[in-house]
């Protein structure tokens, strides 16, 4: 992973300067303690041409954080094709023409279709096409200037675009239409994005009717869903804006959008104000072990590493709603004597709470030297029940095994409407007492049917089984009731082959860590339903934002133990700032991060459980997050 890291590190750095030599301009994030002077000096440029560059700079003052546009050092022009042909070390560059063939290029420039064809590889597959650029050897007397570059056109001049910025409001400021800021800035046809430099006339912008709105012109594609996603608002918010839309979404119609949508003033947590609370936390994780440090054979310093990453991030998101956070970090390096001297060398009974350690023993260890503390215990990553030793100041963020298998069977119970129902065991006999227990209450669902039950025979299912066991012209439900990987994968290629006409979904009580290696195509087929503690979305804008800030602090696509560490830390920082613990902290209200859902419950123990849990889907290859209405609290079995 660390050669992994690296190689990306210098892949990004070799991009951006590929990427920077084709613009004239690009960005620059402005420092503490830098002055409009500064710069002008740090980047050879004149300050009224700065100021023509950044129209977003007032009385001569530039903030902290502020994006500017500078020009491009590393800009090099180069020959436009489109506007004729260019001569280039030694070689005509030549725009082939309509009617043009190989004996014209010939009397033109003197050289014959084999010629041609040695120093184009494309003319060798493939015959002369109007638009193609050729390569033809320069010969003496041939008049065409050498090579012409494109100079900036001083019509225009850049913009840099800034969030929720629309293609209409842009034009609008410039008195253009949005078709011809389309026909200087090809690329944004497809769509702006914020924090990107185009090019606009180079005139004085014209002044906004209203500051309180941003203009959007409905674009195909359009639909309420994606428009609230896209400006951060409510679809309610959206209509009392602009009424029309209750009839539906017409292209080309103009729309308003406030630039300060209303809270909602209900459910969501981070939503109460968290200026001037203030929180004492440890992160107490196993930095080390005493061993030589290796990213590569390590998997344990790569989650610890990637978790920590996460939880920083979540620190700076909170501190900028106004949480002040003191927060001490400490390596427990997976020892109970580390921990205890922890404990003795430091204040803990100052904290909130800990957050860590990784390993279940580890978090037992800890919860017997602050069992009679408020200080809050948050298990993060284990899925192991905690209730052998759970107390009242426990908080176990990661669903159990048991909390995932209820879950999905609570979700089968209520979709269930009387599908054709076949479910899958294993042959390890210590098992069959917990099947039957499953199977029983699957069959109270319709008492009129039993529910088939298929076991492997030698370490596999007959083929046939399957076949014998699917009904024509009903809907098929499939259910695999054991943790067996190689019954998964048994079933799932099976079933994955069979006929598009009958109707299939696969139901598995437990998330299999061998999904990846099974084929796509077949959890397509079967549409593969699964429980998981976590779900990425990568279509959500928060998730986007999230992976944009951490490749740019990180220079690596944030794992899933990132956006495990970034979640835990913030949701449970948002919970202690706003309620006492332990009495309340963690007993109110369904929270959904970036990843991870919370939804506390108090055990037997008077511990804390989440018992927040994701029914994922294969919506053909790709994986969606289903909504259901069941909860973990319509158990079966004993946790």
């Amino acid at each position: 992973m660390q050669k992994l890291k690296v190689f990306i590190v210098v892949l990004l750095l070799q991009f951006s300067v590929l990427y920077a030599q084709e613009k004239p301009y690009t960005t620059y994030k402005v420092t503490k303690g830098e002055t409009l002077y500064g710069l002008t000096k740090k980047f050879n440029i004149d300050k009224n041409e700065l100021l023509r560059l950044n129209p977003d700079i007032r009385n001569n003052a530039v903030k902290v954080d502020q994006v500017i546009v500078i020009p491009n050092k590393n800009f090099k022009p180069v020959p436009d094709v489109n506007k004729g042909d260019y001569i280039k070390d030694g070689f005509v560059y030549h725009k082939v023409l309509p009617k043009e063939n190989y004996f014209r290029l010939r009397k033109k420039y003197g050289v014959s279709k084999k010629t041609l064809r040695k120093y184009n590889d494309i003319l060798k597959y493939d015959d002369l096409k109007v638009g193609q650029i050729i390569r033809v050897p320069q010969k003496a007397g041939y008049d065409v200037d050498e090579e012409k570059a494109t100079k900036p056109d001083k019509k225009k001049k850049p913009y840099l675009v800034k969030s929720k910025e629309t293609k209409l409001m842009i034009a609008r400021r410039y008195g253009i239409t949005v078709e011809e800021l389309e026909e200087i800035n090809p690329e944004i046809k497809n769509g702006l994005k914020a924090i990107t430099i185009i090019l606009v006339p180079n005139t004085k912008e014209i002044p906004s009717e209203d500051d309180k709105f941003l203009v959007h012109q409905l674009e195909k594609g359009d639909n309420l869903f994606r428009l609230s996603q896209k400006f951060d608002i409510s679809r309610d918010q959206l209509i009392e804006t602009n009424p029309f839309l209750e009839d539906g979404v017409k292209v080309g119609a103009v729309i308003k959008i406030p630039k300060e949508p209303k809270m909602d003033v209900d459910a969501k947590l981070d939503d109460r104000s968290l200026a001037g609370k203030s929180l004492n936390i440890a992160i107490m994780l196993p930095f080390t072990n005493g061993k030589k440090l290796d990213f590569e054979k390590d998997r344990t310093l790569n989650i610890v590493t990637d978790f920590y990453l996460g939880a920083i991030m979540a620190l700076d998101s909170i501190k900028k709603h106004g949480l002040s956070v003191n927060v001490n970090v400490i390596d427990n390096k997976n020892s109970k004597t580390a921990i205890a001297n922890a404990v003795k060398t430091r204040n803990f009974i100052d904290l909130d709470a800990v957050i860590g350690p990784l390993f279940t023993n580890n978090v037992k260890y800890l919860t017997q030297y602050l069992n009679r503390t408020d200080v809050a215990v948050i298990s993060p990553v284990s899925s192991q029940s905690h209730t052998t030793f759970a107390t009242r100041n426990l908080v176990q963020d990661t669903p159990t095994e048991w909390i995932l298998r209820n879950s999905m069977l609570n979700y089968i119970k209520e979709t269930y409407n009387g599908e054709n129902l076949v479910v899958f065991t294993d042959e390890i006999a210590e098992n069959k007492a917990n099947f039957d227990q499953l199977i029983s209450d699957l069959n109270a669902m319709d008492s009129l049917k039993e529910v088939a039950v298929l076991t492997p025979e030698e370490g596999y299912i007959k083929p046939e089984l399957f076949r014998k066991n699917i009904k024509k012209k009903k809907e098929n439900w499939f259910v695999i009731l054991t943790k067996d990987p190689n019954v998964t994968a048994d079933v799932v290629q099976n079933l994955g082959v069979m006929s598009k006409q009958d109707s299939i979904t696969l139901f598995s009580l437990y998330n299999t860590e061998d999904l990846e290696k099974l084929q796509n195509q077949h959890l397509a087929r079967v549409n593969y339903h699964y429980p998981a503690a976590n779900f990425i979305n990568y279509e959500n804008k928060k998730v986007q934002q999230f992976i944009n800030k951490y490749k740019t602090k990180n220079y690596i696509e944030p794992s899933e133990f990132a956006f495990k560490g970034f979640d835990v830390t913030y949701d449970a920082l948002v919970r202690l700032a706003i309620f006492k613990f332990p009495d309340f902290a963690f007993a109110n209200g369904v929270t959904q991060r970036l990843s991870s859902k919370f939804a506390y419950n108090k055990d037997n123990t008077g511990s804390f459980v989440n018992k927040g849990v994701y029914i994922i889907k294969y919506n053909g290859l790709k994986r969606v997050a289903v909504k259901q209405n069941s909860s973990p609290e319509k158990t079966v079995g004993k946790n």
